[in-house]
């Protein structure tokens, strides 16, 4: 929940006011009580539109909980589809970076079924995880998650993805 979420990052924030502080958290998990999450629901928004909704809100609600606040200090960042979706910038990395490259023509056809990563589907049945655990029984998140962006890289999961790559354009700046 969201109330849990901010006391614990506007308590991180004031330990260190030099501090830069982010979040990367998955809206396909998002609990309803964030900010800007009903709103961003609302109408026909596209991705981007309800990721920077929710980013904005929460941006305000954690500035709101300050008194002294410098909005360098903190980056939110909204993955609109859980992680997964980032390992389908390059599929056939992806599929060696788990050691199953026999799995790359799927991981392909999955990703051409969007016009970006960042686009794959969230429902229940068909959330990128969901999508891979099909394919993959013994797909474990953390660990092969970690391989696969290891080997598909940073700057290929920046161009395939503008949320993800204006996010790190972001933290860059600060630093």
């Amino acid at each position: 929940p969201w109330a849990s979420v901010r006391n614990d990052m506007i308590r991180h924030l004031k330990d260190d006011p030099e501090r830069i502080s982010s979040t990367m958290v998955d809206y396909y998990g998002m609990d309803q009580t964030w900010p800007g999450y009903k709103e961003a629901r609302l109408g026909r928004k596209t991705l981007y539109e309800r990721a920077t909704a929710v980013e904005q809100a929460v941006l305000k609600d954690i500035s709101c909980g300050l008194t002294k606040f410098n909005p360098k200090q903190f980056v939110p960042y909204v993955v609109m589809h859980e992680f997964e979706g980032l390992l389908f910038s390059d599929p056939d990395r992806f599929a060696r970076g788990i050691e199953r490259p026999d799995l790359f023509r799927e991981f392909q056809t999955i990703r051409d079924m969007f016009p970006t990563p960042e686009d794959i589907d969230d429902s229940l049945e068909t959330a990128p995880s969901k999508r891979i655990e099909r394919l993959y029984q013994r797909y474990q998140k953390p660990l092969l998650g970690v391989q696969a962006v290891q080997d598909i890289g940073l700057d290929t999961i920046r161009r395939e993805c503008v949320l993800f790559d204006r996010w790190i354009e972001r933290l860059e700046c600060l630093v």
